[in-house]
């Protein structure tokens, strides 16, 4: 099966939140800190909740969340996807790729981190 997933999309209120963090902690490109919430959400033990908000904030290209670890973030929701027994489909690929940065920026935003070492530390707890 091929999965494809063509945009990472935030609302408006998720935007803010990266704004944020991206001049508290120096990290100048959003699709870095989305990568870091992504990760730090896939760590939590339950499925992010649904996002019901707009998705007009940001959008951003999956090959530019990626990079050049695309395959590898791919799978990574693809088995957390299969863990929680979810379909996998384009559409619901989509929906938890968003539903997973969205929670963990909040985590990030939430722990009021101010530094890379801050990220750093919150990944080992």
């Amino acid at each position: 099966m091929d999965f494809y997933i063509d945009q990472l999309r935030t609302s408006t209120h998720l935007k803010n939140i990266l704004t944020r963090v991206r001049s508290r902690t120096g990290i100048q490109n959003m699709n870095v800190i989305c990568r870091w919430g992504f990760c730090l959400s896939l760590k939590q033990t339950s499925l992010p909740r649904d996002i019901d908000e707009k998705l007009d904030g940001v959008t951003i290209d999956y090959d530019t969340f990626a990079g050049k670890n695309k395959i590898i973030y791919t799978q990574l929701l693809v088995n957390n996807m299969v863990k929680h027994n979810v379909e996998i489909t384009r559409r619901s690929l989509a929906k938890y790729l968003n539903s997973h940065v969205n929670r963990g920026i909040n985590i990030i935003y939430n722990n009021k981190l101010k530094s890379i070492t801050g990220l750093l530390l919150l990944t080992k707890q």
